[in-house]
């Protein structure tokens, strides 16, 4: 989906992308599909579940070197279908750290930032887990609730200075279902929506100002 959105937000938008992420091999692979990979998309090698990341990275912001108006908050994993009380403790920190509390630190080093500026977004990306949890899925659906309900809280603190929504979507065939085994139905795979359309409408509802942005089953 990361792809997917620089792809999109380069070519029909005209931004500048700064991609950030831990496999510097895909960072590499998304510049390569671009025709000035240099002047319309660079990246970092960062670990957004590490709070220091949040810290370099805001840095480097700051330093003028990329002017940056808009985060897209789209990093996350999905635990391995199972009971809660079949974690281990390693599982559960590893899920909470990148699905929930890399949102909590990105606002916390942006929203000082982009709350002095016109036109600044943070955009959360939650899951239809969030409003609809699934069983099998308890780490996923807590993480996901707590940054669908961080994002509409932190919406009208901070409305008026930036524009924050939740973006709730439902099953995309990303590689986020990896590793799943034969816990995901085919049916499921069948009725995911291709990673390219879901971000064709996150980006046409997020630049229509949607607060909440719900789309898929």
């Amino acid at each position: 989906l990361g792809r997917e959105l620089t792809l999109r937000l380069v070519r029909k938008y005209g931004c500048r992308v700064l991609g950030v992420a831990r496999n510097e091999e895909k960072l590499r692979a998304v510049g390569s599909e671009l025709e000035e990979p240099g002047k319309q998309f660079e990246y970092l090698v960062l670990d957004v579940s590490k709070q220091e990341s949040w810290s370099e990275l805001v840095d480097f912001v700051r330093t003028g070197k990329f002017p940056a108006d808009v985060l897209i908050n789209n990093a996350g994993m999905l635990p391995r279908f199972a009971r809660f009380g079949l974690y281990s403790h390693e599982e559960i920190e590893h899920c909470m750290s990148l699905d929930q509390y890399s949102v909590f630190w990105a606002s916390e080093a942006f929203v000082p930032l982009f709350a002095g500026k016109e036109g600044t977004a943070i955009i959360n990306i939650a899951s239809a887990d969030a409003l609809c949890p699934l069983a099998g899925t308890s780490l996923y659906s807590a993480a996901k609730s707590a940054v669908r309900a961080f994002s509409e809280a932190l919406r009208e603190e901070y409305r008026g200075k930036v524009y924050i929504p939740s973006v709730c979507p439902g099953f995309i065939r990303t590689d986020i279902m990896n590793g799943q085994e034969n816990a995901v139905s085919p049916l499921v795979k069948f009725f995911s929506m291709p990673a390219r359309k879901a971000a064709r409408i996150l980006l046409r509802r997020a630049d229509a100002g949607k607060s909440r942005i719900v789309f898929g089953l």
